[in-house]
């Protein structure tokens, strides 16, 4: 059943919707992974890309109609969900032992992945689908990009002699509490094209899900409020739902700044006066469990967190008390999207962490090396390259500024990595085994990792929040 709106009053302010196009539709098909297991009626990807390069026109417009005609096939409201195991967990009558893995009728992924780029598409060209501080899912918006933006402010408030504090969020279960009616009127109010407001209730309506574990499977059950984690749309529909929550707090508070990575939101304001950002902050988190309480949304209390970024060599103690009585203490580090943060912002924390990764990664390649297998030297690249130069590359745009000491250590693991991969002696000059082996240095693989960013913020939209905290020399 259709949602009955009348599209006049949506008309003057109405978000546009562009038309299901043939680059979309072949990019949906084309760019998803063939190995991704698939439902049971046995069409994977891999078969789906053969018989598109056959019958292109007929799934052209077979996807164009139904999209436009706000329709989403029944037998792709059947999903079956198996539950496994963690490893090397010691008590499994806890339900957090177990995961669980949708699997996914592949032609319904492709009808998902449309939406969800006409989605993404549509946010960045129109302020009023998504708040700008809202990632993922999202062109050019990534966790590297959001630590940036507050490191950036940080780093800042130094130079204005202020004190910067963040109250540090987590929205519990995220998927499990998107309420269905609630995101239809939230979508109504943004005045988005009827088509898609009715296309994403015949979506999530009257979905049926298998349980298979051990061998076993239960009767099919019918889902009513929540978005499966393993959907292409979930993303981006979740991203929406809460977006009011940004607006509302904004609209109270002018100097508060927000940052949101799916679940993970950052509130924090930059003054003077410490007491008074405390207070501020406190007041901000009201109106975010107020709301959450409004739309059946839940904070995880556990993994609440407050910091001070301060120019003090004392640390202050400041403390938040939640609207549920939980106080909330200042902590000297705290983790964020996969980045140790610390009062100071020297990533000394972080780095260590980082170094002890790659050291067991390292360890742990050096064995198979070791093994009876007797891995060429390209091999033996690829393989440091692929587990071990990844690990240590990322997000050095956020921490890399030439510190000599930890340039020491990640030297000395690649080092260690070149000897083992050419079976030489210490005493082998290190340019040497670098140009043998093709591996530049450390030093400029960090530098090369940062330049490519810069050119990256070249390349961004005026509007974005990165460009817009570069000079005005730089983004001109």
């Amino acid at each position: 059943m259709k949602i009955q709106i009348n599209e006049e009053l949506l008309l003057n302010e109405s978000i546009q919707w562009s038309k299901v196009i043939k680059e979309k539709i072949k990019h949906a098909i084309n760019f998803s992974a063939f190995r991704k297991a698939f439902e049971s009626d046995d069409i994977s990807f891999a078969i789906i890309q053969r018989v598109y390069k056959t019958i292109l026109k007929i799934f052209n417009l077979v996807y164009s109609d139904l999209i436009e005609n706000d329709y989403h096939s029944k037998i792709w409201h059947e999903d079956t969900k198996i539950i496994l195991e963690k490893s090397n967990k010691s008590n499994y009558s806890i339900s957090k032992t177990y995961r669980i893995i949708t699997l996914l009728n592949c032609l319904d992924k492709v009808a998902e992945k449309i939406i969800a780029m006409q989605l993404s598409y549509t946010a960045e060209i129109n302020d009023k689908l998504l708040n700008f501080d809202q990632m993922r899912d999202r062109k050019q918006r990534s966790a590297i990009d959001a630590v940036l933006n507050l490191v950036h402010d940080a780093q800042m408030m130094k130079s204005r002699e202020n004190t910067l504090i963040c109250l540090l969020l987590n929205i519990k279960e995220v998927f499990d509490h998107v309420a269905l009616k609630q995101l239809i009127k939230i979508l109504i109010r943004l005045k988005i094209s009827v088509n898609l407001i009715n296309w994403v209730k015949c979506f999530l309506q009257n979905r049926i899900i298998d349980l298979a574990f051990d061998d076993e499977r239960q009767k099919s059950k019918k889902i009513s409020t929540e978005i499966s984690q393993d959907l292409f749309i979930s993303l981006i529909l979740f991203l929406i739902y809460i977006q009011y929550l940004f607006s509302k707090i904004r609209a109270k508070f002018e100097n508060l700044q927000s940052l949101s990575y799916i679940d993970d939101v950052m509130l924090y304001i930059e003054r003077r006066n410490i007491n008074k950002n405390v207070k501020i902050l406190k007041n901000a988190a009201k109106i975010a469990f107020t709301w959450t309480e409004n739309n059946a949304v839940q904070f995880n209390d556990l993994k609440s967190e407050l910091i001070n970024f301060e120019r003090h060599k004392t640390t202050l103690n400041q403390m938040i008390i939640l609207l549920n009585n939980m106080i909330i203490k200042s902590k000297i580090y705290v983790w964020w999207l996969k980045v140790w943060l610390n009062r100071k912002l020297n990533f000394k924390v972080h780095v260590q962490t980082k170094i002890a990764i790659v050291t067991r990664t390292l360890h742990s390649l050096f064995r198979l090396m070791n093994s009876e297998w007797e891995l060429n030297v390209k091999s033996e690249k690829q393989l440091y390259l692929t587990y071990v130069t990844s690990i240590s590359d990322y997000d050095v745009e956020i921490w890399w500024n030439n510190q000599r000491s930890y340039l020491v250590k990640f030297r000395k693991l690649q080092n260690a990595a070149l000897r083992k991969i050419l079976r030489v002696f210490q005493t082998l000059s290190i340019d040497a085994m670098q140009i043998e082996v093709e591996i530049s240095s450390v030093k400029m693989q960090l530098n090369q990792k940062c330049k490519n960013y810069a050119i990256q913020i070249v390349e961004l939209s005026k509007k974005h929040f990165i460009r817009k905290r570069t000079f005005i020399s730089y983004s001109s």
